[in-house]
């Protein structure tokens, strides 16, 4: 550890160089190899990357070092940036003509666009720090971390959150830190963290967050290796534990409103987690995670979220705050932790318990919080930790100003109540949940769309049609107040549910003299929900809209609406709880975990895929297809964002209605069953993907070839072409109900398939099909990367080369074999489970188990008539 520590160390000192003495900077940096200067140059030559001057500016040293064969100083620096200021086309004519537009279109503002950028060293630091330096900067700052958790016996309680010489903003920093946390406050920034900074001189000690109010003075000393640093924590270690247990914690526990067990949490003021079937007792047995899980019966490392939420639920501390939730956005209570955690056995399996004291036990259905891009503020999970206590709190004083005193006496000090609820004459009303009215609000998206409304933006809906009639079911209009609810419903040929609305005004005449009601725009629903999977609901079968759609305002009861939004949540989940601030950006370049490939190809397939619009990964069972599939995604979306992502597998089973649509079976109202119309997994991300044109989303498909294609596209044979996107190619399907139910693949869909050529016994892809897709051949890489990754997991270099050659010299036969051929070559994934070497599980252990329960069962099928070439190989591979 200490030389990991001590190699930070030293390159934080020469980036401090770099930073203090522009002389040395440039002295450096002009004599850095062609080699980088091109990688650079490659880097922000990518034309798929987002237009950032700062980024030109590199580019441009870049060319002006590799064709203009210059030195680089300061004085050009400065006059490349007026160039970009200036947006001298002319000087920057050499860049392709996508570039030019893009600096053309760069609005001309007052201010400097490198005001930002006055340090040389920033603007020059991606030149330095990148590829062996960067890889072990990051690996080495989690080692630590990791290390220093186990010393300090905190790996159960405490997380860490790392920062390299990229900064917090990506700007380039000549320090990497490292913070340790508890689990519970979610985040370094609400708690007393243990901290280390990794600069020239090196410091540690207790550093207070950001967030906490009333902070404890700071402690920290200078260090000069890990040993010092790690003395320092232990010292600290006691106060900082008991800080962080003082600091009142944030957690919420999902419970049904209707569900029996929550009546008697309320009457006997404790709450509960069940998790009958993990069969655990008193978890105050347990001193770690570790022995929970093996307690349960899962490996000690085990990643289960039970077994997180039950420890979690045993560290919660007197005094501590839990929100009770029914979905993502609806509070149905608050309590205060009275007692810790305790085991008490009863048959109806409610064991694990906190005992509480009620705050109050009012519902309020909570607005967003418009500070960040969150839609949702629970997540779904049974418990857990939740950043945003403060502001629920906040929100809670809003709408029952008479917990103010309640909340303080707790010493939980919020704002003062708004004075709209306090001056507001209807304040009764608005006391209660039980008078807003619920309603739904059909538009047609060919004169109305209302998914391209930004949230927040007002709108109004006229009560009377283009003849001037009242509109049917005028009597809603009328029963319309502020504060009411709506669901938004595109029509026809959308036929979704994309918005929420907040009534703003009841009737009223607007400028124009029209009748009308307003509302804004509350919500944007990122995966629609489609008319078929709600009218499929047997809560929903007697709402007014599904008895008669024809109108525009439907009345909701408030169970319907609390169902159509327990849909919408339950299809937005993975959105909820991954929201665009966590999205990681994404490029291939910088990806340490990247998949084995060259640069240059992983290139053309992207660039394939833009053009082609579907391609198929073809190539030997473990070489790695559906990881480089959502790699691949990445690139194109420049960040890593799963909710665009949508992945199947295909088998012998699978079929039109699982993939398009079909009739199921569902339950009814009175008990009995029928069959209904059901929209399958592609029809449902085709919608998503309509639903919101301006970002890209991609389908993959495992095991393309295992499927009956044919069976299975059915009409999409047509509709995914590339020059067939689009509402104008739309056709109706098997099972359109009327000739107005029609479907198209939209342009911003890809498909990637991936499929073994090994797979002897399926079928040849289906002709008809195969030309709408682009063929790309994958093969297992041993080379250099390889090997990189094999010893940053801890392989010697002696096993990793023996690994490549054998394996290389072993897929040479399989390839050269007339019955075998390149599609029976054995892939790099089978080597790449070897996270878990330690002293108990040693590499010699590791690569034997591999030789003998991987390697020698599938030479034994290649080679089954010529098992003397199956020994011979398995010898070679075990020397």
């Amino acid at each position: 550890m200490e030389q990991k520590f001590q190699y930070i160390r030293q390159l934080a000192t020469q980036y401090m160089q770099y930073h203090d003495n522009e002389q040395i900077l440039f002295e450096h940096f002009n004599q850095l190899p062609k080699s980088i200067i091109q990688e650079v140059y490659n880097e922000y030559y990518d034309k798929s990357k987002k237009f950032q001057p700062v980024n030109l500016l590199r580019l441009t040293l870049a060319k002006i070092i590799l064709v203009d064969n210059k030195t680089i100083t300061v004085s050009l620096i400065e006059e490349i940036k007026q160039h970009i200021n200036d947006h001298n086309l002319n000087y920057f004519k050499w860049l392709p003509e996508t570039y030019l537009q893009q600096l053309q279109s760069q609005s001309k503002k007052d201010h400097d666009q490198f005001s930002k950028w006055k340090d040389n060293w920033k603007i020059l630091h991606p030149f330095f720090y990148r590829n062996e330096e960067k890889a072990l900067t990051r690996r080495y700052l989690s080692d630590i971390s990791q290390q220093l958790l186990a010393d300090l016996y905190l790996s159960d309680d405490y997380d860490s959150t790392i920062h390299d010489f990229l900064g917090v903003s990506n700007f380039g920093d000549i320090r990497c830190w490292v913070a340790l946390y508890p689990k519970q406050k979610k985040n370094h920034k609400n708690a007393y963290q243990f901290f280390i900074s990794l600069e020239s001189m090196p410091w540690a000690g207790l550093i207070s967050g950001s967030n906490i109010k009333d902070k404890e003075k700071d402690i920290f000393k200078n260090v000069s290796n890990y040993a010092e640093a790690l003395s320092i924590f232990q010292d600290l270690k006691p106060k900082i534990v008991q800080l962080n247990k003082q600091l009142k914690g944030f957690f919420q526990c999902t419970c049904e409103k209707q569900n029996n067990n929550w009546q008697i949490f309320k009457q006997e003021k404790f709450i509960t987690i069940n998790y009958d079937h993990l069969k655990t007792d008193d978890l105050t047995k347990y001193e770690n995670i570790e022995q929970l899980n093996h307690a349960v019966g899962l490996p000690r490392n085990s990643p289960s979220d039970e077994t997180k939420s039950l420890w979690l639920f045993r560290n919660v501390q007197v005094g501590d705050i839990i929100f009770i939730n029914s979905d993502v956005n609806t509070c149905i209570a608050i309590a205060l932790v009275e007692s810790g955690y305790f085991y008490q056995k009863l048959n109806n399996a409610n064991n694990h318990r906190l005992k509480v004291k009620w705050l109050t036990t009012q519902t309020l259905i909570l607005e967003s919080d418009t500070s960040t891009s969150d839609k949702s503020l629970f997540s779904l999970s049974p418990f857990t930790t939740i950043e945003k206590g403060a502001f629920i709190l906040e929100q809670y004083i809003d709408k029952f100003p008479e917990l103010s005193t309640v909340f303080s006496s707790h010493d939980l000090i919020m704002k003062q109540p708004k004075t709209r609820f306090r001056d507001n004459k209807s304040m009764k009303k608005n006391d209660s949940d039980k008078s807003k009215n619920y309603w739904w609000l059909n538009g047609n998206p060919k004169i109305w769309k209302m998914s391209d409304y930004p949230v927040g933006k007002t709108q109004t809906y006229t009560t009377h049609n283009t003849k001037n009639y009242k509109r049917r079911v005028y009597k809603n209009f009328e029963a319309v107040k502020p504060g009411d609810l709506a669901v938004g419903y595109e029509s026809y040929p959308n036929k979704l549910i994309t918005t929420i609305f907040e009534i703003t005004k009841g009737i009223h005449i607007r400028d124009d003299g029209k009748e009308c009601i307003e509302f804004k725009i509350k919500e944007q629903i990122k995966n629609p929900i489609s008319y078929v999977n709600l009218k499929n609901d047997p809560v929903l079968q007697n709402c007014e809209n599904f008895i008669n759609n024809q109108g525009s305002l439907f009345k909701l009861r408030s169970e319907e609406f609390e169902v159509i939004r327990k849909i919408i949540d339950d299809k937005n989940s993975e959105i909820i709880t991954e929201t665009p601030e966590t999205y990681k950006t994404y490029s291939f370049e910088n990806d340490i975990d990247k998949p084995f490939i060259d640069a240059n190809q992983f290139n053309h397939i992207v660039s394939l895929l833009k053009n082609k619009k579907n391609i198929i990964l073809q190539g030997p069972p473990g070489v790695g297809k559906t990881f480089l599939a959502k790699k691949i995604a990445y690139q194109i979306m420049q960040e890593e964002n799963n909710s665009c992502i949508e992945i199947v597998q295909f088998h012998q089973s699978y079929s039109y209605e699982d993939f398009i649509q079909g009739f199921r079976p569902i339950a009814t109202n009175d008990g009995n069953g029928t069959f209904a119309l059901k929209n399958g997994i592609f029809y449902n991300f085709c919608q998503q993907a309509i639903a919101n044109p301006k970002k890209n989303y991609f389908f993959i498909i495992d095991e393309i070839n295992r499927g009956n294609l044919s069976k299975i596209f059915g009409e999409l044979m047509m509709l995914i072409e590339p020059t067939k996107r689009g509402q104008q190619y739309s056709l109706t399907l098997t099972y359109s109900q009327n000739t107005e139910e029609r479907f198209y693949v939209p342009n911003n869909l890809f498909i990637i398939g991936t499929m073994n050529t090994a797979d002897r016994s399926l079928a040849i892809v289906d002709y008809a099909l195969r030309r709408r897709f682009a063929f790309v051949s994958i093969d297992p890489l041993f080379g250099q990367q390889f090997k990189d990754y094999l010893l940053e997991h801890h392989i010697s270099v002696l096993l990793a080369e023996h690994i490549i050659n054998e394996i290389s010299s072993l897929n040479k036969a399989i390839a050269e074999e007339p019955n075998l051929g390149k599609g029976f070559m054995i892939g790099h994934s089978y080597f790449c489970q070897c996270q878990n070497i330690s002293d108990d599980y040693t590499e010699k252990q590791w690569w034997q188990d591999i030789i003998n329960y991987e390697l020698q069962p599938l030479l034994e099928e290649l080679w089954f008539d010529d098992l003397v070439k199956v020994n011979k190989y398995i010898k070679r591979l075990g020397n």
